[in-house]
This record gives structure tokens, C-alpha cells and sequence, in this order.
């Protein structure tokens, strides 16, 4: 008859093994002793740490499959656990999937029990949350100086105008319109600021995206045919959505003139309407060179731009435009291309 203590064990482990959160044993050599079945799903090493079975990897050492790790900062948390005897917990991306993971070490004096959990959905509601938040603070601030600005700006335009109009100041019409050109565009960007600024859409109304696409669709195709480029629609049957109009053809109109501005002459972009996941969503897709990698992340963050003349205000205010009209926006870029998805939430 087993006694007390092994009993207790055996509960111990029994209870480990039905954990919903994925763990391991290391013992004082580093080898694997414990996988419970919520961890096997995550030992191939496209997901996390390792390549083997579990079969394989109790009894070896972490190190002796893991040898990409060692002087690693992951390395050096377990062993600073272990020999002080205090948990740890870090963050850590995998290399191959670039999901997120949170990892929890609770060193005891014979070994160290793991635990790790899927956090990516977490890192990317956190980065939203701090994406909205930069927006929502530059709106706040382009709200407060907006007006100041303008009253200024609307005199000296008005002043030049009427010196272009000057016939003794002929000569110096050309500078006139220049400088008049230059007061427009700074009142275009305030109205860009203002755009992100907005906190609700102006007028929600029933709606059909493919319907907006094809409003949209002859200026972009005119401008596409004049550049030798193409616009692509593969639209699918889709229920209405209650949306701003004016705001998700501005949305449109912004993605989709990025895109032709990404790519050369004989190249297409792609326009897909579609159901997935219970969301509507509106996918533009290009065939041009790509965002640099050092921007990738900082596009929703104003004036983060790759063009010479532009404000980069175009896509945050696009991020604003989705967020006021209950959609997400996700994108994925290479050198082959760039694509968004707005997904719209029924």
C-alpha cells in the first residue's frame, strides 16, 4: 500500500497534469522531470522553447535543447531564480510564430517549476490601448490650438490674396500664390488633427461597404488608369453596418491612395469584402515595395511617414475613423506587399 506521502505526491501531480496553464519541472541538473498536457501543444519549436517530444525532453536537459538560449536573457533569469531561490516572472516572443509569452519561475532547492501562458492578445489590446491613447492625446492638443491658429492663418491669407490681386504687385503673384498654397496646407493638416481629435462618428446610418466601395471607385480607377495601374474588387455578399458614410469612404479613400502611391506602374491593388469570425471585413491589399521595417510599428503614430510631401496623419486618422465606427485594424507588410484589415464588429 503506497504510503501518505506518496499519495500526496501522485494527488500533486494529477492535479499539475490537469492544469489549464502549461508547466514543467527542471530539476537541480536543468532536466526536464514534469510536462503536463497543457505545455505538449508548445514543445515544437515553431511555438516556443523546444523541438521534441515530451517523451524525448524528460530527462534531458533544457540547455542541451535549448542551446540558442544560453547567455540569452532568458538564460540568465533562470539561473538568477534558482541560485537566489526567488520567482521570476518575463516576457518572452517566439522566434518563429512571434507569439508572446508570460513565464513564471518558482525555484524551490531541487529544481524549478515553469510555468508559461499565451499572452499575445494581451500585448496587442495593450498596444492599442497606448496607440488610441497618443492619438487621443495629440487630438486633445490640436483641438485646443486649432482655432488659435486659424484666426491668424484666415487674415494672412486673406491679406495675400489681395496683394496677388495687386496689379501694381504683378510680378510677384507667383510668390503670392505660393505662400497662399502653404496656408491651405497648414489648415488642411489642422483639419487632419481635428479628424483624429473627434471622439464619436458624426452620423451612424445602416450602410453596405460594398456600396461605399463602389461610390469610391471611379476616382480611384481614374487615377489608377492615368498612373498604368490597377484596382482589383473581389467583393462578397456582406449584411449592412452602422457606420459613418462620410467617415469610412475617408478611410477608403486614404488606404487606397496609399497603396497606389506604394507601387509602380503594372502593379494592382486588391479591394475584398468578407464574413470571418462573425465580422465584416474590408481587406486592401498592394503589390508595392512595403513598409520599412524601423516604421512597421509607429505607423498609427502621427507625422511617421515614408513620402517626401506627406503629413503622416493619413493612417492615424484612418486608426481614429475605426475606432469611432467599432472596427480594428491589423496589417501585414513584406517587400512583395502591404495589407489592412478593418474588421467591423456586427
Amino acid at each position: 500500500m503506497p504510503s501518505k506521502s506518496l499519495e500526496n505526491k501522485l494527488d500533486m501531480i494529477q492535479i499539475l497534469e490537469n492544469m489549464s496553464e502549461a508547466c514543467y519541472f527542471l530539476n537541480s541538473d536543468w532536466e526536464f522531470e514534469f510536462i503536463n498536457k497543457a505545455a505538449e501543444p508548445y514543445l515544437k519549436v515553431e511555438e516556443l522553447f523546444f523541438e521534441r517530444t515530451k517523451e524525448e525532453l524528460i530527462g534531458t536537459s533544457v540547455w542541451d535543447v535549448s542551446s540558442k538560449y544560453i547567455d540569452t536573457e532568458m538564460y540568465t533569469i533562470y539561473h538568477k531564480a534558482y541560485e537566489e531561490q526567488k520567482p521570476q516572472v518575463f516576457e518572452i516572443i517566439s522566434e518563429f510564430s512571434k507569439r508572446w509569452f508570460e513565464v513564471k519561475l518558482f525555484p524551490n532547492i531541487n529544481g524549478i517549476f515553469v510555468t508559461f501562458s499565451d499572452i499575445t492578445d494581451r500585448k496587442e489590446r495593450e498596444k492599442q490601448k497606448q496607440r488610441y491613447e497618443k492619438l487621443n492625446l495629440i487630438g486633445v492638443m490640436a483641438a485646443g490650438v486649432a482655432h488659435e491658429v486659424r484666426n491668424p492663418m484666415t487674415s494672412v491669407k486673406g491679406f495675400l490674396q489681395l496683394m496677388a490681386e495687386n496689379e501694381e504687385l504683378e510680378k510677384q503673384k507667383p510668390i503670392f500664390d505660393l505662400m497662399i498654397d502653404e496656408v491651405n496646407r497648414v489648415n488642411d493638416i489642422l483639419t487632419e488633427f481635428l479628424d483624429i481629435a473627434k471622439d464619436k462618428p458624426e452620423k451612424l446610418e445602416e450602410c453596405n461597404l460594398n456600396e461605399l466601395i463602389k461610390s469610391v471607385l471611379p476616382l480611384l480607377e481614374t487615377r489608377a488608369l492615368k498612373e498604368g495601374k490597377l484596382v482589383d474588387l473581389h467583393l462578397s455578399n456582406i449584411a449592412d453596418l452602422l457606420i459613418d458614410k462620410n467617415e469610412i469612404r475617408q478611410l477608403l479613400l486614404n488606404l487606397i491612395n496609399n497603396s497606389l502611391d506604394a507601387m509602380n506602374a503594372g502593379k494592382k491593388v486588391r479591394i475584398m469584402t468578407y464574413e470571418e469570425n462573425n465580422k465584416m471585413v474590408l481587406s486592401i491589399m498592394d503589390e508595392g515595395k512595403g513598409i520599412p521595417s524601423d516604421i512597421i510599428e509607429d505607423i498609427a503614430t502621427p507625422f511617421v511617414t515614408t513620402k517626401d510631401k506627406g503629413t503622416g496623419l493619413g493612417i492615424p486618422i484612418c486608426f481614429s475613423i475605426a475606432k469611432r465606427n467599432n472596427a480594428k485594424i491589423d496589417y501585414t507588410s513584406s517587400p512583395e506587399g502591404t495589407t489592412f484589415n478593418i474588421r467591423f464588429s456586427k
